[in-house]
């Protein structure tokens, strides 16, 4: 499985600008996530848990897919607590009619995407001159992620 099929950020212009009902946000998630689908009773979970804003009238917005976007990377990691820790104020503001800090946030993470994504690609292949064993290969895989992990938590003390 590539990486980047895991880990696809759409672009804000690639996002429907117009309100989706539930079926067609999960369409558009699949198309984007298809290894790692969300459900409607995930979805409906993160609105419940304040991560994500609720819909207006059973439509979902530009706002929401990009909380989700956000959400399909972080949980790969994170923990929903942790998730909330960091998305809930920027779904709060959200509710509230503000969208510059998810714009500012989205932007800046989608500008350093590209880049990241390389540095992710050539620790790979550096770590898999380590050894042949595929087993050994799969430990440090999992032991980056790990690694990786414990540092983006410890960052969840902004």
């Amino acid at each position: 499985m590539e990486t980047r099929e895991l880990l696809t950020l759409p672009k804000i212009e690639e996002i429907p600008d117009l309100g989706l009902y539930m079926d067609q946000v999960i369409t558009f998630m699949e198309k984007r996530y298809p290894a790692k689908p969300l459900t409607k009773t995930m979805i409906n979970n993160y609105t419940k848990d304040r991560i994500l804003f609720p819909p207006k009238k059973k439509k979902y917005s530009r706002e929401h897919l990009m909380l989700l976007s956000l959400i399909q990377i972080l949980k790969r990691t994170l923990s929903l607590p942790e998730i909330k820790l960091l998305l809930g104020p920027l779904s709060a503001a959200i509710e509230k009619g503000s969208v510059t800090e998810l714009y500012a946030l989205y932007e800046s993470f989608s500008a350093v995407y590209p880049a990241i994504i390389h540095l992710g690609e050539s620790t790979q292949r550096s770590a898999q001159t380590l050894s042949e064993d595929p087993r050994t290969t799969v430990l440090i895989r999992a032991l980056l992620s790990a690694y990786f992990a414990d540092l983006a938590e410890e960052a969840l003390t902004f």
